[in-house]
């Protein structure tokens, strides 16, 4: 038998670079409970409640954040910095307005 390994967190194991945009979104959002996990391999996620906030990735190869309860499709949007979290505040906004409307 073979049991999938999706949804549950995991390890952290955060670069700098994804622990600096977690940080961001933190400061940019204001709130205390917000919480960074690993669900996937591939990323790492900034959870509130049972939501997944944003979803970002940072290594050498990748640098990308997305905001799955904002925009449908999954878009990843490209950064060279940590920091230019802080030019997505729309959908920071949207994300955190969704998601407090239906918790």
């Amino acid at each position: 038998m073979i049991i999938s390994n999706y949804g549950q967190e995991r390890s952290i194991n955060a670069t700098d670079g994804e622990i600096k945009i977690f940080e961001t979104l933190t400061a940019a959002t204001g709130l205390n409970d917000l919480r960074m996990v690993r669900k996937s391999d591939s990323y790492v996620s900034a959870v509130l409640g049972d939501w997944d906030f944003a979803r970002f990735k940072y290594t050498d190869r990748a640098k990308w954040i997305m905001f799955p309860t904002a925009e449908a499709g999954s878009r990843k949007h490209k950064i060279a910095h940590p920091d230019e979290v802080t030019s997505f505040s729309d959908l920071i906004a949207e994300s955190l307005a969704i998601i407090q409307k239906y918790s």
